[in-house]
């Protein structure tokens, strides 16, 4: 396996969340943004903020996982998305590089590119329910027959893209027993990749 579809594989995996938070710069009970050690800012949509018991970063690549700031802080007068779901931002240090989209789009509709996107490792628990390109980002709806961790539901988008030279998922899970529309699902993932974009500008 080549270097980009190993660390595609630690990508997809990302959002079985970690319990773990060491390495992260964060300053607030509910941050809405961290400091990643090699200096990438990963900051949250309006809403969404960290949640530094189940965010990590290790081996020059970082999980944060994002939910609801008001719930977080437990604090109802904060702001909160209009969705019930979470989402996870995975990041590869600068050094992995890039694959093209069409690189992405070949792997992951494979056997072994499905089993990378399925929780249990098999790739006959995710059926690939769409898959695009779009505004520079590879986009896909799956649905995982594995389930999902802590309370989520099955069904997930994701976007896969660069940011500042690295590799990056952010994905979308909704609640267990919750439901997404499809143009609910991409504007959240376009209001995140817009963000992180925004907080990195040189």
């Amino acid at each position: 396996m080549s270097t980009w579809t190993s660390k595609v594989s630690l990508l997809a995996v990302g959002f079985a969340l970690a319990a773990c938070g060491a390495g992260l710069s964060v300053t607030r009970n509910a941050p809405m943004q961290v400091r990643l050690p090699d200096g990438l800012v990963v900051a949250g949509a309006r809403g969404w903020c960290v949640d530094r018991t189940t965010s990590r970063t290790q081996n020059g690549a970082s999980t944060i996982v994002l939910g609801s700031c008001a719930a977080i802080a437990g604090n109802v007068l904060l702001p909160h998305p209009q969705i019930d779901g979470v989402v996870t931002i995975s990041v590869e240090s600068a050094s992995v590089g890039t694959p093209t989209l069409e690189g992405l789009t070949e792997f992951l509709t494979s056997e072994r590119g499905r089993a990378v996107l399925a929780r249990d490792g098999r790739a006959d628990s995710v059926d690939l329910l769409e898959m695009a390109p779009r505004d520079g980002a590879l986009f896909l709806h799956a649905l995982d027959a594995s389930g999902g961790p802590l309370n989520t539901g099955a069904d997930y988008w994701r976007a896969l893209f660069d940011i500042e030279g690295r590799f990056v998922s952010v994905s979308l899970i909704p609640v267990a027993n919750g439901a997404l529309s499809r143009d609910q699902s991409l504007a959240t993932l376009d209001a995140q990749i817009n963000r992180l974009k925004a907080a990195n500008i040189n």
